[in-house]
């Protein structure tokens, strides 16, 4: 007798006639329509007999054989098993023997890859990334939520977007309960927890808990300062995609400088092998500005001695208030191209990324393309309910979820069906630029750079896209 569940880093959801299901584990994905759909639906995390299975649908297509059946469905649940969705074998035992789950002993673990946190598609999967670019145009989804769930945080960050509360908004237990099951409701995959710092939280343990049990995948951006070890079997039981961690520098003097707070360098550091010795996989964000310009090279040695990877923002974002005072410690273009080239050293597979030949794309269908994900299949939820198109975006608030459900609210938000209407042909001028291939277009930092214009592209974005086009293509400085 043969046995098939999903496995526990695997996702399935229902769009209306789709079904699709990905991994947290592999970052690998499907969607399927008509009868893949149907196949798919009858697969969940409760282990069950191709037998039952087969004999449901053969009372839904009675017209076919159940031999064909079976045989149609094994093939089904052999590709995906094989691909990493899916356990199959003799008994329910035998099923937990083979999902293995996440660990820093395989030889490439996830939290080796370039950005985990992103969904990025499989390059076999281009085809699937496609489908959803157009199929979340016209049908937004909240596929992934980003939770604030206080105002709350121990370090006081220079380069922070978010300005400092007079008095920071606590998330009440119940509105982020209501949320998640709003969000089951509607088919979101991710959620990620942020601040502030929510692990100041009293009751996040809670909230994580309750969001393992609605079957999301869960992300947490945190400073670390404040994991204890008793938070740790939380973390493990809530089977997290992946913890990110801030550190700045290996040096305490510079990193402590940015956060503010004397020793958060040695809690930090203290806290994420922590989690690495506990197997939760883990990630690493250097945001690099003028104080720490030369501190890029050690946290990135440090995380690869930890087969962790560090990501890092080097263009900083203005506050969400329109206050561009963070924005004094932003590198100068010469210094951004000393950290370019230090990342293109550190990192083998940024390198090669950078190094690929752009994909020779349609520009007539670039164009129709919506700039990025806003409005189209994210969104952000402060601590008081205030929803906006992304975490960085509050200066435009789309409706309160005190006040209207989530579903009314990305439905009917007037702001957020202008937000969509923003293609790449909002930005004529982007569209035959030479360096449009090595520029990542961001309408909130244009919003917040410019004081509210999500149409004001600063220049200095124009020159880091030459300057990364320049440095990938061997003519910079000629």
């Amino acid at each position: 007798m043969q046995w098939v569940r999903q496995c526990k880093d695997t996702f399935i959801r229902r769009y209306n006639d789709l079904g699709y299901i990905t991994s947290q584990l592999s970052k690998r994905d499907r969607v399927y329509d008509e009868i893949g759909a149907l196949f798919l639906s009858k697969i969940n995390r409760t282990a069950r007999t191709v037998d039952e299975i087969v004999d449901e649908l053969h009372a839904q297509f009675s017209d076919v054989s159940r031999e064909v059946l079976r045989a149609d469905f094994g093939e089904f649940i052999q590709e995906l098993a094989e691909e990493g969705f899916l356990v199959t074998g003799r008994s329910e035992a035998d099923l937990d023997r083979k999902d293995h789950g996440f660990s820093y002993l395989t030889d490439a673990p996830k939290t080796a890859a370039l950005n985990f946190l992103a969904q990025d598609k499989n390059p076999a999967l281009r085809d699937t990334a496609d489908f959803f670019y157009s199929y979340f145009r016209d049908h937004p989804v909240i596929f992934g939520m980003h939770l604030e769930i206080t105002g709350h945080c121990n370090e006081r960050c220079l380069h922070c977007y978010l300005p400092r509360p007079e008095k920071a908004a606590v998330m009440p237990l119940s509105m982020a309960r209501d949320l998640l099951d709003q969000l089951q409701a509607m088919g979101t995959v991710s959620v990620t927890f942020s601040g502030g710092e929510p692990f100041t939280h009293k009751q996040f343990a809670e909230m994580l808990i309750y969001a393992r049990n609605n079957d999301f995948s869960i992300n947490i951006l945190t400073n670390g300062t404040l994991i204890r070890n008793e938070i740790i079997p939380v973390l493990k039981q809530v089977n997290l995609n992946m913890v990110q961690v801030s550190i700045y520098s290996m040096d305490p003097d510079i990193h402590d400088r940015i956060t503010q707070h004397r020793g958060s360098l040695r809690k930090t550091l203290a806290a994420t092998e922590k989690l690495i010795a506990s197997g939760i996989p883990v990630q690493i964000s250097c945001p690099v500005m003028r104080i720490n310009k030369d501190s890029y090279t050690g946290v990135a040695q440090w995380a690869r001695q930890h087969q962790v990877r560090v990501l890092s923002d080097f263009i900083m974002m203005a506050r969400t208030d329109f206050d561009t005072g963070n924005l004094a410690y932003r590198l100068s273009i010469d210094e951004t191209g000393q950290l370019i080239r230090n990342i293109i050293n550190e990192d083998e597979t940024y390198q090669a990324i950078l190094a690929a030949e752009p994909p020779a794309g349609d520009a007539a269908r670039k164009a129709e393309q919506p700039v990025c994900g806003v409005g189209v299949d994210n969104a952000c939820v402060n601590a008081e309910g205030n929803v906006y198109p992304c975490a960085g975006f509050q200066g435009i608030t789309l409706g309160n979820v005190s006040q209207q459900s989530l579903a009314d609210i990305w439905a009917n938000s007037e702001a957020l069906k202008a937000l969509r209407a923003v293609t790449n042909a909002s930005f004529p001028q982007c569209l035959n630029c030479a360096a449009n291939d090595y520029c990542a277009m961001c309408l909130v930092r244009n919003f917040n750079e410019s004081g509210g214009d999500i149409f004001a592209i600063n220049e200095h974005y124009c020159k880091v896209a030459f300057l990364t086009r320049d440095l990938v293509t061997g003519t910079a400085g000629n």
